[in-house]
């Protein structure tokens, strides 16, 4: 079955949960409406919701503390908040709370369609940035240890004969390595190694994803390409 991204409609007015259903059903987006946060949040298939739109002030939680509880799920994803109460220190508050975008009712008809395509256009480059990751972790894991050693080495910069001194090896036992290497990862070259683990660090937090994956995929050569299965390789 074909993956279709469904928008969360989350207000306890069923006035505006119909009328955000209507407008963005004329665009031919899937839409599920919810009027409190919680019975949101028990949705039984949250991988399925591209895009959360919700009132910031319900009872109950409420879209501010919709924003709080998904900052615990680094696969959360956009939420677009609405309210008929806005003012600057409110936007502020919610942008800074991890809001995709903040829309004041009334709103136009296309402003909301807008601001949901772009959240769901970038749902989609993140479930993409998922399967990269979980590609490269996927490679990664099949370098033996020393092979993970000359991966380090080289993105780092070192050359052939520097790594062999470093690791006491001979510069042809190296090379071996990094052939090696090389296919596990699927690297044509050392820009994309390097690009690779880059990647690879910013699930450590020691890069910010976004500045990783900036360039297109291709660049990291993951594009409908099954992770290598190489053995044999050297301990």
């Amino acid at each position: 079955m074909n993956y279709r991204p469904l928008v969360a409609v989350i207000d306890d007015d069923s006035a505006m949960r119909d009328l955000v259903r209507h407008v963005l059903g004329t665009v031919g987006h899937d839409t599920r409406v919810f009027s409190t946060v919680e019975e949101f949040l028990d949705h039984p298939d949250m991988e399925r919701i591209a895009c959360s739109i919700c009132d910031v002030r319900m009872p109950g939680m409420g879209g501010l503390g919709l924003l709080n509880r998904l900052s615990e799920d680094p696969h959360a994803p956009p939420v677009i908040l609405f309210t008929a109460h806005g003012d600057a220190e409110m936007a502020v508050r919610a942008l800074r709370a991890g809001a995709f975008e903040f829309l004041v009712k009334p709103f136009r008809d296309q402003d909301l369609i807008d601001q949901v395509q772009r959240a769901l256009d970038f749902d989609t480059l993140r479930r993409k940035r998922r399967v990269i990751l979980s590609t490269l972790q996927d490679r990664h894991e099949l370098l033996t240890p020393r092979e993970q050693e000359v991966f380090q080495l080289v993105v780092d910069g070192a050359t052939n004969r520097a790594i062999a001194e470093n690791m006491g090896l001979s510069q042809k036992t190296v090379e071996v390595h990094r052939a090696h290497m090389m296919t596990k990862m699927a690297a044509g070259s050392l820009p994309g190694l390097v690009r690779m683990a880059v990647a690879l660090e910013s699930v450590a937090g020691r890069h910010p994803l976004e500045a990783v994956l900036a360039s297109s995929l291709g660049n990291l050569g993951l594009e409908d390409e099954p992770v290598p299965q190489v053995t044999g390789a050297d301990q």
